[in-house]
């Protein structure tokens, strides 16, 4: 982790972090695709995918998403302090090839002290950029987010 877990009331829009890169292997695709049971071609087979105009076989979409979450807890600022994922909305930019270096971007979009008065809304812009710096995936995440004061609590709510 490389910075300290962020509070709602740690929070100012504007504010920003990034991780990685993370390396996404053919190995990692493939592990993906027996999990999810996505057996799709464009994934899972070499041949195939040479023929079509992605040229090459190319990660799923989700799993780009996943890496993305992952970049994110890496990152250290929801650790202990994400209540929940409320949305996420998500744009696959370009494909991810076996080999690409992924870069994650989180920064804070909008604050909304509701929905009660231990956590608050936070609307996060998500960028996913690969080794070139193009974007690769980009979004915005819903996320609930427990107020410093809370903290110490250890009742549901």
């Amino acid at each position: 982790m490389r910075h300290a877990p962020q509070h709602f009331d740690d929070l100012t829009e504007g504010q920003s972090w990034e991780e990685g890169p993370r390396r996404l292997s053919r190995e990692d695709i493939a592990t993906f695709a027996d999990v999810s049971g996505d057996q799709t071609a464009l994934h899972t087979d070499d041949a195939y995918a040479a023929t079509t105009p992605l040229g090459g076989l190319a990660a799923h979409g989700v799993l780009n998403l996943a890496v993305a979450t992952g970049l994110a807890y890496e990152m250290g600022v929801f650790e202990g302090t994400v209540l929940a994922i409320r949305s996420m909305q998500v744009k696959y930019d370009r494909p991810v090839f076996p080999g690409d270096e992924l870069t994650l971007t989180l920064d804070v979009r909008e604050l909304d002290p509701r929905p009660r008065p231990d956590r608050g809304r936070v609307e996060f812009g998500v960028t996913l950029r690969n080794q070139g710096g193009k974007t690769v995936l980009s979004g915005q995440w819903s996320v609930l987010v427990r107020r410093r004061a809370a903290a110490g609590s250890s009742q549901p709510s």
